[in-house]
């Protein structure tokens, strides 16, 4: 497998609240929410479990699902009594690899797609007021884009004791390439766009530096990140 990232404050921001993680075979990006730099907190402690966790990959599903219970009750537990990181939170969205298969665990609207070398596929599911309108047919992609409420995140890490996530496995084939992205990137660019960068860059370093080159170009009006992976032997 060859990754390349990039992570950028943007254009409007003081501080950069997204994070990613890029080690052997686990792939994740977060985007942290909270005043002050508490969101920045919160990702840094999602990312820094799923580094540090022993991971079971015979049971990869099993093993996410305790991952993700863990970073959810550190955020919780930094956050209590701590005025400055109170009712800080982050989305979290991360990819174990393994015998050519994606083990996916998701919360939040950062994203995860796969390019098959001839369509881009979502992998996950937003969490968030706009993308339920969206799906209920309340809104079209076009008009989410510019909703006010467009931001407010249905589902986050480090918000209650208990949180719902979702989960997935997703076939891979040599060739394929999995992009893992924040809601400033894919916010500024579209589908096919994206799906022409990654298609034409062959190097997913120059291909992440592109596609958030690109969203600053075009305002940057939230952190960036872009995490590419192409699937090798």
């Amino acid at each position: 497998m060859r990754v390349g990232a990039m992570t950028h404050v943007g254009q409007v921001r003081t501080v950069n609240q997204d994070g990613y993680l890029a080690q052997d075979s686990i792939l994740a990006v977060a985007d942290g929410m909270g005043g002050h730099q508490a969101g920045e907190v919160a990702s840094s402690i999602a990312l820094e479990v799923m580094a540090e966790w022993p991971f079971d990959w015979q049971h990869p599903q099993e093993s996410l699902q305790q991952a993700m219970a863990r970073a959810n009750r550190e955020i919780l537990k930094l956050a209590e009594g701590n005025e400055d990181l109170a009712g800080m939170g982050t989305t979290l969205s991360m990819a174990l690899l393994a015998n050519k298969r994606a083990h996916i665990a998701h919360i939040g609207d950062s994203r995860i797609y796969k390019f098959d070398g001839r369509k881009l596929h979502q992998l996950t599911k937003d969490h968030s007021v706009v993308a339920e309108l969206v799906r209920n047919g309340a809104l079209t992609k076009t008009e989410a884009l510019i909703h006010p409420h467009r931001n407010v995140l249905t589902k986050a890490l480090g918000t209650a004791p208990m949180v719902l996530f979702d989960t997935a496995e997703e076939n891979l084939q040599d060739g394929d390439i999995l992009i893992l992205c924040t809601d400033g990137l894919y916010s500024l660019i579209t589908d096919e766009e994206i799906t022409d960068m990654v298609g034409t860059i062959s190097d997913p370093q120059q291909a992440a530096e592109r596609l958030v080159a690109l969203a600053n170009e075009r305002g940057g009006h939230d952190n960036i990140t872009a995490l590419v992976a192409t699937i090798e032997n």
